[in-house]
Order: structure tokens, then sequence, then C-alpha cells
């Protein structure tokens, strides 16, 4: 063989079926990058929701601890006043805009009531289509 014709042999390139796999290959690991990252974001904002409402809930006890208690079922505070039905809805914080319903059961009355109250605080999760599929409820004992 010639020197000419080696040179022709090697400039011939690649075949059809090695570029397509090649791009099979990236094709499957930019699909496994997506998957990854929109996994991340969805944990990261169902995270960030749970703190909210958390944070939410031990505001509650706070109110209900410097209050004395509560003087309806299902009451909760809004302002540093005690109020019940749609006020209950909160919004969350610019991080995490969903919408938490909070509620608060217990012993009624703020004359020495003792017991154990429930606060609870639902909502749905941003990143999910399901009603009311998130929630946090905490305990508090006034003695």
């Amino acid at each position: 063989m010639s020197h000419i014709h080696l040179r022709r042999l090697a400039q011939r390139g690649d075949t059809i079926v090695e570029v397509l796999i090649a791009m099979a290959i990236i094709s499957l690991v930019l699909a496994s990058a997506y998957v990854t990252s929109t996994r991340n974001t969805t944990l990261m904002q169902s995270s960030q929701e749970r703190q909210q409402a958390q944070r939410l809930v031990e505001s509650q006890i706070e109110m209900i601890r410097s209050k004395g208690g509560i003087t309806g079922t299902g009451h909760c505070f809004v302002g540093g006043t005690e109020t019940s039905g749609a006020p209950c809805n909160i919004t969350g914080s610019s991080y995490s805009a969903a919408t938490y319903t909070l509620s608060i059961t217990g012993p009624i009355g703020t004359t020495t009531p003792t017991g154990t109250y429930t606060v609870s605080a639902v909502w749905t999760s941003l990143g999910s289509k399901k009603t009311n599929d998130s929630n946090v409820t905490m305990y508090y004992r006034l003695n």
C-alpha cells in the first residue's frame, strides 16, 4: 500500500453508528442530570415549606403561652389577635409561598386553663397537586 492510500483511510471519519451511539450516551447523561436537578429542587421546596410551617406553629404556641390559652377550638392567632376561619389561612414567606391553614385545639378559656393544646399547620405543597398533603403538628401543655 502506498503512503497516500493509508492517509485516506485515516481521514475517513466516524461512521453513522458511532455518531448515533455517542448521541445516545450524551442524551442519557443529560436526561439523568435533568431528573436529578428536578428532584433536588422539589426536595428543597418541600423542606422550605416544612420549615415555614414549623415556624408558624411555634409562633402559635408562643401566643398561647403569652395569652394564657384560647377562647375557641380551631382558632389561631393572626397579628397577636385570636381569630378563626379564613384568617387562619396564612401565606408563607417569599421563598415558600404555600398557603398554610392553622388550627389550635385544646382547653378553652383564658382564666387558668390547663391541659394540652394541639397546634397544626396544613398546606398543599407547591410541588404537588394533592390537597393538604403536608402537615406539621406540635403539642403544648399549659399548666
